[in-house]
C-alpha cells in the first residue's frame, strides 16, 4: 500500500509541479506529517523532490524527471472509460476520473499539460439537453455497484404515467443518453434511472444471455424508442418570438410543418407524451387541437398550481 502511494505522490507532483502538502494530503487521504515522511523516503531512494518554503512555496519535482507511467486504479479506470466529468460525478468517479487525469499528466510530461489545458480552453462538452438540467440520480453508484457485481436488483420504480410498481432485473449496462441516465436489463429493456425510488441489491446472481452484447441491446432499444408509433397530431400556436424555440426543441415531433408560421404542428405517441413534452413551455404555446389535449394540459396546470397554492 505505502509503495503505492508513494507512486501515486511522485505522479501527482509531475501533474502539479508547485503542490502544497496539504493538497497532496487531501488528494491521497493521508495527513500532512505522512507527506512529508513520504517525500523524505522518496529523496533518500534518489527521485529528486524537494521542499521550498515561503509563501510560494511548496513540494517539487525536477522538471525533467519522469515516471513513464500512470499507475491507475481501476476506479481511475472506470472514470476514465465515462470521460465525462459531470457523467463520472453521477456514477460517484468524479474524483477517480480527477486523480486518472492528473496521473496522466504527470507520465505525459509538459506536452500532455499543455494540451490539456488548450482543449479546456477551446472545448466544452455539455451533456444535458437545452431548457433542461441534469436529472437526479442519487441512485446511480448503488445500481452501478449492484452491475460490476452482477447482481439481480428489486427496484421501486416509477414509470412514465406516474404509477409505482417493484420490478426485479438482472442488470445488463447502462448508458447516458443527452445527459439521461438508463439502465439496460438483460430482458433486453429499458429503466429510466431517474426514476427508480428505491434500490436494493439482491444476493443472487444476475443470468445474462449468452453472448450478450450490450452495444447490439442498446441499438436495438433505441431504435425501438425512437420509431415508436406517433399517431396523436396536435396543433400548438406559439407567441411570436417562441416559435422558432418550439421547432427547435420539439424537433423529431414537427409533422407536416411549415417552418416559418405561428402555427406549428406535431405529433406524439399519446396525451401524457404530449402534455410532458408542452408543459414545459409554459405559455410560449397554446395547443388548439385536440381538445383531450388542452384539457389534459388543464389539469396537469391546475395540479401544479394547487401544490405552491399560498406559498
Amino acid at each position: 500500500m505505502r509503495a503505492d502511494r508513494l507512486l501515486s505522490l511522485v505522479l501527482l507532483l509531475q501533474a502539479r509541479p508547485d503542490a502544497a502538502a496539504p493538497e497532496l494530503a487531501d488528494r491521497l487521504g493521508v495527513s500532512v506529517r505522512t507527506v512529508l515522511r513520504d517525500v523524505e523516503s522518496l529523496s533518500a531512494a534518489g527521485i529528486p523532490v524537494y521542499t521550498e518554503r515561503g509563501r510560494y512555496g511548496g513540494i517539487r519535482l525536477l522538471d525533467t524527471y519522469r515516471t513513464g507511467l500512470a499507475n491507475l486504479s481501476r476506479a481511475e479506470g472506470a472514470g476514465l472509460a465515462v470521460g465525462q466529468s459531470r457523467l463520472a460525478g453521477d456514477l460517484g468517479l468524479g474524483d477517480a476520473l480527477d486523480s486518472a487525469i492528473e496521473k496522466i499528466i504527470g507520465a505525459g510530461g509538459q506536452a500532455v499539460r499543455g494540451g490539456l489545458a488548450q482543449g479546456r480552453r477551446h472545448v466544452i462538452v455539455d451533456v444535458d439537453p437545452w431548457m433542461r438540467a441534469g436529472e437526479p440520480v442519487p441512485l446511480l453508484p448503488l445500481i452501478h455497484d449492484g452491475l460490476l457485481r452482477g447482481r439481480l436488483l428489486e427496484l421501486d420504480y416509477r414509470d412514465s404515467d406516474g404509477a409505482r410498481r417493484p420490478l426485479t432485473v438482472a442488470p445488463a449496462g447502462l448508458v447516458a443518453k443527452a445527459g439521461t441516465w438508463y439502465l439496460v436489463t438483460a430482458a433486453p429493456s429499458l429503466v429510466r434511472v431517474s426514476r427508480v425510488l428505491a434500490c436494493t441489491v439482491l444476493p443472487q446472481p444476475a443470468a445474462l444471455p449468452a453472448g450478450f452484447d450490450l452495444e447490439a441491446a442498446w441499438a436495438g432499444l433505441r431504435d425501438r424508442v425512437e420509431v415508436r408509433p406517433r399517431d396523436l397530431r396536435v396543433v400548438v400556436t406559439a407567441a411570436p418570438d417562441a416559435a422558432a424555440m418550439t421547432r427547435r426543441l420539439l424537433a423529431r415531433h414537427l409533422r407536416d410543418d411549415d417552418g416559418v408560421s405561428s402555427t406549428v404542428r406535431l405529433a406524439f405517441a399519446g396525451v401524457p407524451h404530449a402534455v410532458g413534452s408542452l408543459l414545459g413551455l409554459g405559455t410560449r404555446v397554446e395547443v388548439t387541437d385536440p381538445p383531450e389535449v388542452r384539457t389534459a394540459l388543464r389539469a396537469e396546470a391546475l395540479a401544479v398550481a394547487a401544490l405552491y397554492d399560498g406559498a
